[in-house]
């Protein structure tokens, strides 16, 4: 794989919901990916990102971990989509809120992973870096259906 990678690709979101930019790095247990905040994103509030923007960041990044197996075996397919669901928050720690016109660095970590038929349960771990700053620390369970 060449990087960055749209992270379009991985996943069925689009704007406003979209919360990640590129990918930056994919293995199968580590994902990095980047995203710029803009004034205009719907979860900017007086000037910052809002928890539940932070939140949703660390999903979207963690859900790549568990699409990657699933783009990897329909690499010629562009219309491919991967379903992603949160199913439980275990838990998030929010330090600072970011500023618009700054860029999150998150970093996921696939901690488990449980298939069920076809359809997948995982526990992620997530940093998220404002810059350089630890911004914020989460721990959750997704659900991934392709």
């Amino acid at each position: 794989m060449k990087f960055p990678i749209s992270i379009r690709r991985f996943l069925p979101h689009r704007e406003p919901m979209l919360m990640v930019d590129d990918v930056l790095h994919l293995d199968d247990n580590f994902i990095t990916t980047n995203f710029e905040i803009k004034e205009e994103n719907i979860f900017v509030e007086n000037g910052s990102l809002n928890e539940v923007g932070i939140i949703e960041n660390a999903a979207q990044t963690c859900s790549g971990i568990v699409g990657k197996p699933y783009f990897d075996a329909n690499k010629e397919n562009e219309n491919y989509k991967v379903l992603g669901y949160i199913s439980r928050i275990k838990s998030a720690q929010i330090y600072a809120l970011p500023k618009v016109n700054t860029e999150l660095i998150t970093k996921g970590e696939l901690v488990s992973l449980h298939p069920v038929g076809e359809i997948y349960s995982c526990e992620m771990k997530c940093l998220t870096y404002n810059e350089e700053e630890l911004i914020a620390e989460s721990n959750f369970s997704l659900i991934i259906q392709g």
